[in-house]
């Protein structure tokens, strides 16, 4: 008897140590435990669009209105210095070399406000940021080295294509919280559904590679994933700041691309595409920004006073006039998914212009020519948007026509129409001339 009374006063003494032992949850430290979605996750898909179209971009020898050339900016007396143009190739045979060091997300809108200037130090980005996405990837239209290489190892070449085609990269990721609250909570803000809205979404480039630059004719000689790098250049230092942008000034700027940052306006977030709904419905997050339309070359004088040739980004909204600096022209939207309830759009009218998109837009977005649209697909007969959440929409014919650069500059014409609640993955058609 008393062989058995003692292996379970050994096993209750456990107990009680158990539960009178203090956890992490005890302590509210419950948010920086693991969690499934760290180490297993299957509800959120995260994929990187580098294209001003959500569905079906250009092709590469579609693009400046089908040459497939290049955007070359203004030179010349008072613009950029006389560039060298010698053995340029077609924006298709470019190398690109990607190396995104991670993605973010925020539901903080008023720490966000005024370009993320007021995050001052770790601790303010930690409290503001999800790092939903924070292990590096990169991604190369061409091998780099003969030896193996983090791209090749990370299947980046098919990435890079992804990243381009309009299929989108995938991206390793975990869920962000929904953070599930009751409906008394929710009813109070005047909400419908339980979860979490995002205003911000952000992509860190450790560096961008384009692969034709010339330093007084010769080849720029680089580096990209620690190898070197004939005839390229990182253009993300070209492109952090404004041209113009004075020495003092860039002490108080976040640069423009660490991170390229998305700031959800209020008059997008009226119908939210940034919101993480309580459950267990998987859902895409789609982060993009308008690289492949809008490769244009530059040209800038050195300390050593040489002339620089480059391919950056197109003068879209800040001119380039041979400054060390070209940046502000490269735009950022995200926006949430749920293919399980989203509905696809076809769009009759299209008159095969490559000079013109389709551009669908929340009805309460009223700037259709400083931001890229919620969706977008050139104006083709047969233009189909793949995936559009239940709500009320703008279909808008924009054009490329003022200033060719890839990017509209013009409204054309406008219709507005609605995808309703149910029922579920419905193909809707907009009949909308364009041009």
């Amino acid at each position: 008897m008393k062989t058995l009374i003692i292996p379970i006063l050994v096993i209750f003494s456990h107990i009680i140590l158990f539960i009178d032992c203090k956890t992490k949850l005890d302590l509210g430290d419950e948010s920086k435990l693991p969690v499934i979605s760290t180490l297993f996750n299957n509800r959120m898909l995260l994929l990187l669009k580098g294209t001003y179209a959500t569905d079906n971009p250009l092709d590469w020898n579609e693009l400046n209105n089908g040459t497939g050339e290049l955007y070359i900016d203004s030179q010349g007396d008072g613009l950029d210095p006389t560039m060298t143009l010698v053995n340029r190739p077609k924006v298709g045979n470019l190398p690109i070399f990607l190396d995104i060091g991670e993605v973010r997300i925020s539901s903080k809108y008023v720490k966000g406000l005024n370009d993320l200037t007021q995050i001052r130090d770790t601790v303010d980005s930690n409290k503001f940021w999800d790092y939903i996405a924070p292990n590096r990837q990169v991604f190369c239209t061409v091998t780099y080295s003969f030896d193996n290489n983090t791209c090749t190892e990370s299947d980046g070449i098919l990435k890079a294509s992804d990243f381009f085609n309009g299929i989108g990269a995938q991206f390793p990721s975990n869920d962000p919280s929904s953070e599930t609250i009751g409906w008394e909570s929710s009813y109070s803000a005047g909400r419908s559904w339980f979860g979490r809205e995002y205003y911000y979404a952000a992509i860190y480039f450790r560096s961008l590679v384009t692969g034709y630059a010339l330093d007084a004719g010769a080849p720029v000689t680089g580096r990209f994933d620690n190898r070197p790098i004939v005839n390229g250049l990182n253009i993300v230092p070209r492109n952090n700041y404004v041209a113009g942008t004075s020495t003092s000034a860039k002490s108080t700027i976040v640069p423009k691309l660490f991170p390229a940052l998305y700031t959800q306006l209020p008059s997008q977030s009226v119908q939210s595409d940034m919101q993480v709904r309580d459950g267990f419905d998987p859902y895409i997050l789609e982060v993009r920004v308008n690289l492949k339309e809008n490769l244009m070359l530059h040209s800038y004088v050195t300390s050593r006073a040489t002339t620089v040739t480059y391919v950056g980004i197109s003068d879209i909204f800040y001119d380039h006039k041979g400054e060390g600096d070209a940046g502000g022209n490269l735009l950022t939207r995200a926006r949430i998914i749920y293919p399980e309830t989203a509905s696809s759009l076809t769009i009759s009218g299209g008159g095969n212009s490559l000079l013109h998109y389709y551009g669908i837009f929340r009805e309460q977005e009223s700037d259709f020519l400083n931001v890229l649209p919620l969706a977008a697909t050139p104006a083709k007969q047969g233009a189909k948007i793949k995936y559009l959440n239940p709500g009320t929409y703008k279909a808008v014919c924009l054009g490329d026509l003022v200033k060719q650069d890839g990017f509209p500059d013009t409204v054309v014409r406008e219709t507005t129409f609605n995808i309703p609640e149910y029922p579920f993955r419905q193909t809707y058609n907009v009949d909308l001339t364009c041009p």
